[in-house]
């Protein structure tokens, strides 16, 4: 098993965020957004490519990095919060 740590950026209205994720294997940018924010259908129209909007087509994702981590790396993200 892999421990993937996929960084997004989320924007939500006029709100600028970046959100972090432990997934278990690689993925497609679309399958880490797929599963991270529950997106039903793909749809990246009239945005930078690999950026997708929610099902609502209000708000927007998209993968700023991916890094293989070891699983030391991932108990201390989950101890200091930054994953759950």
């Amino acid at each position: 098993m892999k421990n993937i740590l996929v960084q997004f950026d989320c924007r939500i209205g006029d709100y600028e965020h970046q959100s972090f994720y432990i997934f278990n294997k690689k993925k497609s940018e679309w399958g880490y957004c797929k599963e991270f924010w529950g997106i039903n259908k793909r749809d990246s129209s009239c945005l930078k490519e690999n950026m997708f909007w929610d099902n609502e087509m209000m708000n927007a994702i998209s993968v700023y990095a991916e890094t293989e981590i070891t699983n030391k790396q991932v108990k201390t993200l989950k101890e200091l919060g930054v994953v759950y």
